[in-house]
Formats: structure tokens, sequence, C-alpha cells
């Protein structure tokens, strides 16, 4: 009796020893799944809402792709030979019709098969001047070129429309349409800095002959004498007032008066 009640208590000291070492395990088990956040240890990242986590760049991939795709263009890709400039059709035949026109012509003061005039032969029988500019309204510069050819004037601009010459011819067009009265005129940037002209109109009136620049672009020469009269009036008034006037060309200005009558 006593041996089976030993027994009995045996089994019932093994089965409780066993179920205390699997609970142990098991605790163990969890801890070693979850363990506790260290001090140490850097806190969880935070994501924008909506993002799924760290997002890895396939660098080698990318990298890999970029190259074909280069590879790629390359092969399509031609690279052109360098031009010295940019080609213009029918450029010499432009160049021709412009230089053919007869107001331009005049603006370069070209005569066919002759040589230009040197600055004093060109003025030579300059009387009085009318200083321009293509800026001008123009009905202003249809009155101005008709006064200047019934007076016997020389009409002057500083230079040409925007330095072209085709802007230049455009303009004359615009203005004159196919009136031959718009030719007799010159581009002469030396006159208005003989005469220190800085606006216009302006109407000079010669008391002696004009001669060639002694110096380069007449910068350094003295003007002839002369009179001048500024403003937008008609050139038979401007003439009258000279005339009537004790400057230094009164007598040339009576002169140009009595021929354009």
């Amino acid at each position: 009796m006593a041996h089976v009640a030993q027994a009995q208590l045996l089994r019932a000291l093994i089965l409780v020893a066993a179920v205390a070492g699997g609970a142990a395990a098991a605790a163990g088990t969890a801890a070693a799944q979850d363990p506790e956040p260290s001090a140490a240890e850097e806190p969880p990242a935070v994501y924008a809402p909506g993002a799924t986590g760290e997002i890895r760049a396939p660098i080698e991939r990318i990298v890999r792709d970029a190259e074909q795709q280069g590879d790629a263009l390359a092969d399509r890709l031609k690279i052109q030979e360098p031009r010295a400039g940019v080609e213009i059709e029918d450029l010499d035949g432009m160049r021709t019709r412009a230089l053919n026109d007869p107001r331009v012509r005049a603006l370069l003061n070209a005569e066919d098969h002759q040589i230009p005039e040197g600055e004093g032969e060109k003025y030579g029988e300059t009387r009085a001047i009318l200083f321009a500019s293509f800026s001008m309204p123009p009905q202003s510069l249809r009155q101005m070129m008709q006064e200047a050819g019934d007076y016997g004037l020389t009409i002057v601009f500083r230079g040409f429309v925007n330095n072209s010459v085709y802007e230049t011819r455009a303009k004359l067009e615009e203005v004159f349409g196919e009136d031959e009265a718009s030719e007799g005129f010159a581009i002469d940037p030396t006159l208005f800095r003989l005469f220190d002209i800085t606006s216009v109109p302006v109407l000079v009136v010669l008391g002696d002959s004009l001669d060639a620049c002694e110096t380069p672009a007449c910068e350094a020469d003295a003007p002839p004498r002369h009179d001048r009269l500024s403003g937008n009036v008609p050139v038979e008034t401007a003439l009258r007032i000279i005339a009537a006037g004790d400057g230094d060309a009164p007598e040339a200005a009576k002169a140009l008066v009595e021929a354009g009558q």
C-alpha cells in the first residue's frame, strides 16, 4: 500500500515538472521573438500616410537601363558637320535686285560705270542742306522732298533704317511709292557730325563751299560759315527768314528763294 502511494506521488511530481518546464520554454521563445526595445536602439521610422515602407532604388538596374537607352540613341542620332554660315536662297539675286534699284543706288551715291566722287566734288554745288530722318512722319518726308526739289536743296539722312539697305528700300516704297523725286537725297553721317545736328528737321544754308573732310569722318573739322533754322516749317518760309537776317548766308538764301519762284 505504501509502495503504491509512493509511485503515484512520483508520477505527480514528474507531471508537474514537465508542465513547468514547458511553460518556461514557451516564455523564453516569446521573449526571443519580441524582445524589449533597448534604450540604445533607434526609434522606428515613421512613414507618410499611404506609404507602404522604405523605398529601395535598384541603382544597378537604373544604370544598366540608361546605358542601353544611350546606346540606342547613339545609333539613331547623326552629328552634323559644322557650316560656315546660314544658307539663304538666292542671296546673290537679292543683292543684285537691291543694288540695281535706282533709289538704293542714290543712297549709295553709286553711278553706273563711275567711281564715287569725293566729298568735296559730291557737295561742290550744294548751297543748302535739309537734314531729315526716316523716323519722321511720311507726310512730312514727302513734303520736304517736294520742297527740296523745288528749291534745289540737298536732303541728307544720318543712316539707313536699322542699318539695312533692304529696310531702307521698304521705307522708301512706303513713303514715296514710285515717285522718282525720292531719289534726290544722300546718306551721310559725317555732315550730321560736322554741323552738330542732334534733332531734325534742320535747314542749313551755306555761306562758304562745303569742302572735303580734312580729318577722319570730319571729327575735328570746323564747319563752313552757314546759317541754320530748326523746326518743321515750309522751306520757303525758312529761306526767307534766313535771307532777312544778318548772319553768314543771307545772300545764298535770297538766291535760293529767287530760284524757287
